[in-house]
């Protein structure tokens, strides 16, 4: 999915994108079909582009690893910009807020597929749980604790702070 700057006209214009053609489906797995809404417009040597993406993952609990299904939604914003001599200036200085979100491009040309996917990723939750109380699963057997308690007993259990067990027992 490839925007030309030459496509892109001074008036903001918006396009909308459904399915799964840009969506990484062989590292996130996606339920229904992911929906995105651009809205591009040039302001001098500038495209300035900005949208809405949405699609409802299945991901995995950090804590028992049982499916759960996760709605993501995340607005994005990025400035186009073929000015390289810019780029060697910003090495030097600062960055502002702007300069965080412009993307310095070789050729005039916007690859709409390799933005999108960085943003699938970005959206992406950093820890995602089933549950606030999920107690994750037993490291003995493997039991879900959710489920309810496990079979094993708390004696078979190793941990570093059972000799600190240990000198209690004896005063």
């Amino acid at each position: 999915m490839k925007l030309p700057f030459s496509e892109i006209s001074q008036e903001a214009r918006s396009f909308s994108y459904s399915g799964a053609g840009w969506f990484p489906e062989e590292e996130v797995e996606c339920v229904g079909s992911p929906q995105v809404v651009i809205t591009a417009g040039r302001k001098g040597k500038k495209v300035l582009l900005d949208g809405m993406l949405g699609f409802t993952a299945l991901l995995s609990c950090d804590r028992c690893g049982k499916p759960v299904e996760s709605m993501v939604e995340e607005e994005f914003e990025y400035i186009f910009t073929l000015d390289e001599t810019q780029g060697a200036e910003l090495a030097e200085m600062e960055c502002s807020a702007e300069d965080c979100i412009t993307v310095q491009l070789k050729e005039p040309v916007i690859d709409l597929g390799e933005m999108l996917r960085e943003q699938v990723f970005l959206a992406l939750p950093v820890k995602v749980l089933c549950d606030e109380s999920c107690r994750g699963l037993c490291p003995v057997c493997g039991a879900v604790l959710k489920d309810g308690q496990c079979s094993c007993s708390d004696n078979g259990r190793y941990s570093p702070f059972n000799v600190l067990k240990q000198l209690r027992k004896e005063k």
